[in-house]
């Protein structure tokens, strides 16, 4: 019995135990703090903030620190800490310091907040990192309330998008439906191909039944006799239009008599400069139709039975044939797309090549009243077509 005293293991108090000075409660609904001044003059700030970050967070100057821990409203560490908040308000100073060192808190989240609160009665200052900066009082919190709100509209925005997300899915169907919405996306690529085709064919049809015939055919001709110098007057044209009409208008502008003029410059040049393009692709696809005929049936009766009307429309299939092939394509899935990339493309392409050359045509045979030499073509075959 006289060793049990030296046997016996003896509890030693905690070293640099601080006493509570002075302690101030605030509770609200996003944040619950305790702010406690010790008798050796360090203040600490201990807090829960609602919906931030689930990390301790220490700020502040030695000796007046601020200590917040993330947690999301009504957690097990949210109700035990504002426990323990409204336990402190009826407690006297004496007994403030027990009972916030037994408090106990549930899971590693409030355990390091716990940690925190014990350091800080045992009068062990927990000193910011050397590298942060002073922060000023108050400053902390709306941070972190900033930071809160951030991350809580970027959680809403991401939720919309899932939401967007299984709207257009439930919106388009089950996804065995897939390759039957592939299969409706080229047809109606094709119908609104054929619908443009069927545009072009009906005014190349009414224009050639109006007496509009000799000036495409003479189009076609210029076309035929030089392409390329037709694609370079057509370049340059295309480029020149622009500074034409500003300098029309400022010459009709600043001319007495051309005032008038002026009123109908403005609104029919562009309606002048759109039918030459357009009567020049109509040329163009009149002149790729007879080359067409003349080389599918060299030497037989179809090119004598043909008239502008098939040329017309040959020409406008021979056009368009990139633009149906790359719907076609479609049809196959997601697999073909880079075919169909490359389809269109190089439909694109001769569309602007086309109606390049035909617009370069079109000021060389002003308008197809001026028919081009044609060398390479016998005379007597060529009067016999265009009499057709």
């Amino acid at each position: 019995a006289a060793l049990m005293p030296f046997a016996a293991p003896r509890v030693m108090p905690a070293q640099g135990t601080a006493k509570v000075v002075s302690s101030e409660i605030a509770i609200s609904r996003e944040r619950a703090e305790i702010k406690l001044e010790l008798e050796s003059g360090q203040k600490v700030t201990l807090a829960t903030v609602a919906d931030a970050p689930r990390r301790l967070q220490r700020s502040g100057v030695p000796g007046d620190e601020l200590v917040t821990l993330g947690v999301t409203r009504g957690d097990a560490v949210d109700r035990a800490w504002r426990e323990l908040l409204n336990r402190a308000m009826e407690a006297q100073s004496g007994q403030l310091a027990g009972m916030l060192r037994d408090w106990n808190a549930p899971g590693p989240a409030g355990t390091e907040l716990d940690h925190a609160l014990e350091a800080a009665l045992n009068g062990a200052a927990t000193a910011p990192a050397a590298a942060a900066p002073p922060v000023a009082p108050g400053m902390d919190d709306s941070l972190t309330r900033l930071q809160s709100k951030i991350e809580h509209l970027e959680e809403q925005l991401d939720e919309a998008r899932g939401d967007a997300v299984n709207a257009t899915r439930r919106h388009r169907g089950p996804d065995w439906l897939a390759p039957l919405r592939w299969v409706g996306r080229g047809i109606s690529g094709m119908f609104a191909t054929l619908i443009t085709y069927a545009v072009l064919f009906g005014i190349g049809f009414v224009a050639i039944m109006f007496g509009g015939r000799k000036y495409i055919e003479g189009v076609a001709d210029t076309v035929r006799a030089g392409m390329g110098r037709s694609f370079l007057v057509g370049l340059a044209g295309s480029f020149l239009l622009l500074p034409v009409f500003v300098l029309g208008v400022i010459a009709l502008a600043i001319s007495i008599v051309g005032i008038p003029a002026l009123l109908v410059w403005i609104p029919l040049f562009p309606v002048a400069a759109i039918g030459a393009a357009l009567l020049g692709f109509l040329g163009v696809a009149h002149a790729a139709g007879e080359s067409w005929a003349e080389r599918r049936y060299n030497g037989g009766e179809w090119i004598t039975r043909a008239n502008s009307y098939y040329y017309m429309a040959t020409g406008l299939a021979l056009l368009s044939a990139l633009f149906i092939a790359a719907q076609v394509i479609t049809m196959a899935g997601p697999w073909l797309s880079f075919i169909n990339n490359i389809l269109n493309f190089f439909g694109i392409m001769l569309t602007w090549a086309a109606a390049t050359i035909g617009f370069g045509a079109v000021l060389i045979s002003r308008g197809g009243s001026r028919v081009a030499d044609r060398t390479s073509m016998d005379a007597p075959m060529y009067a016999e077509q265009t009499n057709v």
